[in-house]
């Protein structure tokens, strides 16, 4: 570890240096470089033999954050179900290919633990009864690894072993996913896996986890009935809202003021081809950025992202949008920010909804990480950037309210008198858009309907999870409910955010709301953009005191602010 990590408790750096053993592609991205090509089989005496560590850690933790951390780990080594290790076999190929390009020597090794890896699970789960929602998360990872190990393959340089190799690891995954297999998923469309679960039924089997994953996974204190009841509250507090946005577009477009057909106007006033995109996002980018840093959240000077196209093997899990973290433990952190133009899955299609994407994954995840692993507003403890479950509530959280913070801003300028250069440059790319009011009445759409989309994920992930309701079920209350079209609500809760842990979908809105009630008592402009940059950056540093009033997040949540990514691939699948 490098001279740039505060110096911190021994048990603290027991903690880390267990959790790089067991996730050793984790630490690969995190800049421990000597972790490449290694991968943790998830046997059964691997992972007792990891619980029983996890547990000793515990015995002899002394402060509230090691406890947690491990509290975390340990519900991580207890999820029992097969997709996860599909996920991690794509993601370390792609952290690796991302980090180093094709390094033959990493990526036969790391095959090699993926194939042990696949043997581990399939041990595991042959000859048991899986629910048919698992089935179907794990289908939507086969498609994954082939198509990365196919990209694996087609690289001009790679030898003959390392092609044989991802040939062998492509038929073992098929063959273990096989097990899994549900007559009528084909590629995973809405309208296949629709009927499939009408056919099978829809069960995921996680009653008796899902509240011991709230508690110790995400430090929630609140049962799944009381966050429930939340969730549909918020609901009720912004369909109005919601709906009043739609009936002034729908003035404008002369149309029903229906969500889905003024949805389909303002996709069709510019009518952006898929190839589109990505050149829109990068046209506005950096104007938008100048803007957020003035505005909304210091920018740290040495701030790295890259934006890319989601490649195809990851849209089965990214319908959107995400972010992903490298080299957090070094002096030169960088971040992706994976953008979805696939037809098949939900793409953003507007200039507005590209705009509140890149809002939510450069200037929410990717300034988040950013400004922590640099120190920005401070050196952090390293169990602060232990990437987990418990970094997932304050992270997504943040983003979510990024793009309330961020129309907010935006809709200041209409009735600003006086405009900063960044400010002007804003309008001015606007003007290109359909002007200034018109962008922002179109951007308020946006955050309304992905705020409704985060307060139903709340709902969904409880009822799904604790079995009071089956997927289809759910999709039809919640269209009814708020208007939000069925396949929208489908992919931005099930294939990704349920795939990734029980409990990921509410991360969301409830730490989103958090933020928000502690910034509407911050009437300065200025102080807010500090209390974002200092959230942004150190959210439980140790100088921490309790007239902070970051107090009242722990309080409302009892969750640990840390500032990194996921267990998973990425920070988030938007």
């Amino acid at each position: 570890m490098g001279d740039d990590v505060v110096k911190s408790d021994p048990l603290d750096l027991e903690i880390l240096e267990t959790y790089k053993e067991l996730n050793p592609s984790a630490a690969f991205l995190l800049g421990f470089n000597q972790y490449a090509g290694k991968l943790f089989i998830p046997s059964s005496e691997n992972i007792r033999g990891a619980l029983r560590r996890v547990r000793e850690l515990r015995k002899r933790a002394k402060t509230e954050l090691q406890e947690k951390v491990l509290d975390a780990l340990e519900v991580a080594l207890l999820f029992d179900e097969p997709q996860p290790i599909l996920d991690d076999i794509v993601g370390t190929i792609f952290s690796h290919l991302a980090k180093e390009g094709v390094n033959e020597g990493h990526l036969l090794s790391l095959l090699s633990y993926s194939s042990k890896a696949i043997d581990a699970t399939r041990e595991r789960f042959e000859g048991r009864e899986v629910p048919t929602g698992v089935k179907a998360l794990c289908l939507y990872r086969l498609s994954a690894i082939i198509e990365i190990l196919d990209a694996v393959k087609a690289t001009v340089k790679v030898g003959e072993e390392l092609k044989g190799e991802c040939e062998g690891l492509k038929a073992k995954a098929a063959a273990f996913v096989k097990l899994f297999e549900l007559d009528g998923f084909g590629e995973g469309t809405f309208e296949e896996v629709e009927s499939v679960f009408r056919r099978y039924g829809f069960e995921l089997g996680r009653k008796d986890f899902y509240g011991v994953a709230l508690v110790k996974g995400f430090d929630y204190f609140e049962t799944p009935e009381e966050l429930e009841k939340k969730a549909i509250s918020w609901i009720d507090e912004e369909l109005p809202k919601f709906r009043g946005v739609v009936e002034k577009l729908a003035k404008l477009y002369a149309c029903e003021a229906e969500t889905e057909e003024v949805e389909k106007r303002m996709n069709g006033r510019l009518n952006l081809k898929p190839s589109e995109l990505l050149k829109v996002t990068r046209t506005i980018r950096n104007v938008v950025q100048r803007f957020a840093d003035l505005d909304i959240v210091r920018i740290n000077p040495k701030y790295k992202t890259k934006l890319i196209e989601t490649p195809s093997y990851l849209t089965g899990v990214i319908p959107t949008g995400a972010a992903q973290f490298f080299d957090t433990f070094t002096r030169r952190p960088f971040q992706l920010f994976f953008q979805t133009t696939d037809p098949k899955r939900d793409p953003d299609k507007s200039v507005s909804t590209l705009l509140n994407l890149l809002v939510h994954e450069e200037y929410g995840h990717c300034v988040h990480h950013s400004n922590s692993a640099l120190g920005f507003m401070g050196e952090l403890n390293p169990l602060y950037l232990i990437p987990g479950l418990l970094s997932v509530p304050i992270t997504e959280g943040l983003s979510f309210n990024r793009e309330r913070e961020f129309l907010e801003a935006v809709r200041r300028l209409e009735t600003k008198k006086r405009l900063a250069r960044a400010e002007s440059d804003y309008v001015g790319v606007m003007k290109k858009y359909g002007g200034l009011e018109l962008m922002n009445l179109e951007e308020e759409f946006a955050v309304r309907k992905w705020r409704l989309i985060r307060f139903l994920r709340v709902v969904g992930d409880v009822r799904l999870n604790t079995g009071k309701q089956g997927l289809l079920e759910f999709l039809d209350w919640a269209h009814q409910y708020t208007g939000v079209p069925r396949s929208n609500l489908y992919f931005q809760l099930f294939p990704a955010h349920e795939g990734i842990f029980p409990g990921y979908a509410t991360a969301y809105a409830v730490v989103g709301q958090e933020i928000m009630s502690i910034e509407k008592k911050i009437k300065d402009e200025k102080k807010r953009v500090k209390f974002s940059t200092y959230l942004c950056t150190s959210p439980l540093s140790p100088q921490y005191t309790e007239t902070d009033p970051l107090t009242r997040l722990r309080s409302g949540t009892r969750t640990t602010m840390e500032s990194s990514s996921s267990t998973r691939v990425l920070t988030e699948s938007r």
